[in-house]
């Protein structure tokens, strides 16, 4: 017989298990303790000291990394716990300058709450991090950007566009992710995430005591692939995206007089993310306030990414049985995320070939927006200013790449913020958007199928593209040819009989959803069998592909997500994130998808009428806006 295991924590008893902490009872039983360094998603590392409890007989230690154990008694808010909690976190603030006023996570910072709570003298100890570097990956070098505003130069006449689009190209030269290190703790959540989670490895956490420094590696075989998962699992907001609100603030405020026209699009997931910045429930579906908030800040049109998303089914699903029919090297492998294609370009180079050459959902959105919409609203495209309101800091590297530009030299989408600085802006705006009343996207690029709204869960992609792709497969076999699908014609049921096989396409693959670091399955599509993964976190799929280069296992399609739990895990997101939360952002876009009207991209009348009206079956224009091709990435580093 088993006996029960308790610990007594503030004269209570509470029941625990094996290989718990004492952290995590606490937790589990709502009662309070801080804590800087442990992160749900990561092993202890015991180093802020803020978690600190009282042990009987034994004396203070840290609830992270402490077992709990039968008979243990703890105390968590004793006059001494709460002199060496102060102590500590006054000795982290030596380490940390305070920046709160230019600093997103102002509204939401545990260290700050920390200090308020405990009434610290913040200047104790001497700040030993004034002169510390401030590091951005992925900039550029200035003789470089000098040469691509050269380049950019060539595209236009008209010089004032040509100095704002100078002007945005020096935005995007500044890289990515930016990482003050006058305010990094030490605390090596970045360097765990980095190398043990993402096997990126960029980060690293050196030297001992006071001489302890985190900073980017001096490596050439290593390079950041802007995933920020740094980001969202930094205590301190030492690690943020570049940050382009300012210039979209700007453009807002000057749009008449540099004769721009704003529009604001959001990807799948921050409908289900964004409240959190606002204190609503976790998993909360915001679209129709999102919008709102929009109209609120000035922008001229709100758009759906996943109208874009549905595009992208479109394509990935026709290139997926296009790839079955022509014997390509297997797997096929989803390339809408650029945390994960920059991963793949630079550390698994063989897979390159292996990714699909449709664009990603915010770039399609872009491409339509400055295609098909300023041609309907007969405005130039160099007038159409696309900002996108993302989860995902690998969206700035993505958007600043000359392969997603138009034709032109346009690029599809000109700034990206992330759910984080999107919620500072509104805050700084005084927009709540909690209160803000609801209001539709806006036609035509507002209105979508659930399959493109799963996009910003781990498998919806896969699951959006194998419900098409089934329907692309019957349409084959009734008609014999793919022009229908290629000319967004309606090929629903044969001769209108509901015993066609069409009538019957299923919209629901399961087996592929879920927050498994792996999952697999056997899936049939019209009578072909397909075996598939899907994958999400940077270091399990570097250990999948590695098996698949090694001829371990096989599979015929994969699907690739840089971030735990796909785009609700993004480094954009609200902090906290941990797995609880990413679950209840997952079910409310399944929620959604599920009470849709329309649950699957070929059934979108939105895209069937571009491709119809616009794109007329052309493949060099559908190659064009809605296909591009990668390559082995070069080392951007830091400056």
């Amino acid at each position: 017989m088993l006996l029960d295991n308790f610990i007594t924590i503030n004269q209570k008893k509470y029941s625990f298990t094996a290989g718990e902490t004492i952290l995590a009872v606490c937790l589990r039983n709502e009662i309070f303790i801080p804590a800087l360094c442990k992160h749900p998603d990561l092993e202890a590392q015991g180093k802020c000291r803020v978690c600190l409890v009282e042990v009987a007989g034994r004396g203070l230690a840290t609830a992270c990394s402490t077992p709990a154990e039968n008979d243990l008694n703890i105390k968590t808010n004793t006059v001494e716990v709460k002199r060496a909690r102060r102590t500590n976190l006054e000795m982290i603030y030596a380490e940390h300058i305070e920046k709160c006023d230019a600093c997103i996570q102002e509204h939401n910072c545990a260290l700050k709450k920390f200090a308020e709570s405990y009434g610290l003298k913040l200047t104790r100890f001497q700040d030993r991090k004034g002169k510390s570097p401030l590091w951005h990956f992925g900039a550029l070098s200035p003789q470089r950007l000098v040469q691509e505003q050269k380049e950019v130069a060539r595209h236009f006449k008209d010089q004032k566009e040509i100095k704002f689009r100078q002007a945005q190209l020096e935005l995007h030269g500044q890289g990515f992710v930016e990482f003050d290190s006058a305010k990094c703790i030490d605390c090596g959540i970045c360097t765990e995430v980095c190398s043990n989670r993402q096997t990126v490895d960029f980060c690293e956490t050196a030297g001992k005591g006071f001489t302890t420094q985190t900073k980017p590696v001096d490596d050439e075989t290593k390079d950041c692939v802007y995933c920020g998962q740094c980001i969202v699992h930094c205590p301190v907001g030492a690690i943020q995206g570049v940050p382009h609100w300012s210039a979209v603030e700007e453009l807002l405020k000057n749009k008449k007089k540099l004769g721009k026209i704003m529009i604001g699009q959001i990807a799948p997931s921050i409908r289900t993310s964004i409240g959190e910045e606002f204190n609503l429930p976790y998993g909360e579906v915001m679209t129709g306030q999102l919008a709102g908030s929009l109209k609120k800040l000035g922008f001229d049109a709100a758009f759906d990414v996943t109208v874009g998303a549905d595009f992208t089914t479109y394509e990935e699903a026709r290139e997926l049985v296009e790839w079955l029919e022509k014997g390509k090297d297997r797997p096929m492998i989803t390339s809408c995320c650029p945390g994960w294609v920059r991963f793949a370009e630079f550390y698994l180079p063989d897979f390159v070939s292996h990714l699909t050459t449709t664009r990603s959902p915010e770039i399609i959105s872009g491409m339509m927006a400055k295609t098909y919409w300023a041609k309907l609203k007969k405005v130039r495209p160099e007038d159409v200013i696309v900002v996108s309101i993302m989860p995902c800091t690998a969206k700035k590297q993505e958007i600043s790449l000359a392969r997603q530009r138009l034709p032109n030299g346009l690029p599809a989408v000109d700034f990206v913020l992330t759910t984080r600085e999107y919620g500072y802006l509104l805050k700084k705006h005084q927009i709540d958007l909690a209160k803000i009343k609801p209001k539709p996207m806006d036609d035509p690029l507002g209105v979508s199928s659930g399959a493109g709204v799963i996009y910003g869960a781990s498998g919806g992609v896969m699951e959006s593209a194998l419900r098409t792709a089934e329907y692309f497969l019957q349409v084959k076999k009734e008609t014999g040819s793919w022009q229908k699908v290629i000319r967004g014609e309606k090929h629903y049921c044969r001769g209108g009989s509901a015993k066609s096989s069409l009538c019957r396409t299923r919209l629901e693959f399961k087996e592929v959803r879920g927050d498994e670091a792996v999952k697999t399955a056997i899936v049939k599509l019209a009578g072909v069998k397909l075996k598939v993964a899907v994958v999400h976190g940077l270091g399990n799929a570097r250990k999948l592909l590695t098996a698949i280069k090694a001829k371990k296992v096989k599979y015929d399609y994969v699907e690739v997500m840089a971030c735990p739990g796909g785009c609700i895990g993004g480094g954009g997101q609200p902090v906290p994130t941990n797995a609880e939360i990413r679950k209840k952002r997952a079910a409310s876009l399944y929620a959604v998808d599920k009470n849709l009207p329309i649950r699957a991209a070929h059934l979108n009348e939105t895209v069937l009428k571009i491709y119809r009206e616009y794109l007329k079956g052309d493949p060099k224009l559908i190659e064009a806006l809605l296909h591009c091709r990668y390559k082995i990435g070069e080392r951007r580093g830091y400056i």
